[in-house]
């Protein structure tokens, strides 16, 4: 532990008597840490979801091949903490208009509500 503490520039024993009080870390701490572990997802350091570790390619080498997206085989691209958050959110942002979208197609037009009304007093 004391050697983490020394990698992210905190106090000795800080990261341990903060998970001991169960006090949160600032974010200045948390950007050290993503900042000098890059591989690190800040997405499970924060909530601790997703996967702990993501792959990293530095932009001058894009012909990486092995460090792909599984999804759709795209590499991941990230140079600084600010594009791997960009990223982070735009793929969260994605999935829950996907999710919105899937719930959209199952709500009824106004169009179909009225012909359904129509039918009720139809049959009376």
């Amino acid at each position: 532990m004391r050697e983490f503490d020394t990698s992210i520039n905190v106090g000795n024993g800080y990261i341990s008597k903060q998970s001991k009080s169960s006090a949160s870390v600032g974010s200045d701490v948390l950007e050290r840490i993503i900042d000098t572990y890059p591989d690190l997802s800040p997405l499970w350091l924060l909530t601790g979801k997703g996967t702990i570790i993501i792959e990293v390619v530095d932009k001058k080498n894009t012909d990486d091949t092995k460090n792909t997206n599984k999804a759709n085989e795209t590499p991941f691209i990230y140079n600084t903490f600010d594009e791997i958050i960009e990223s982070k959110i735009e793929c969260i942002v994605a999935r829950q208009l996907k999710t919105f979208g899937d719930k959209l197609e199952n709500i009824p037009t106004l169009e179909k509500i009225s012909d359904e009304i129509q039918k009720s007093f139809n049959k009376n």
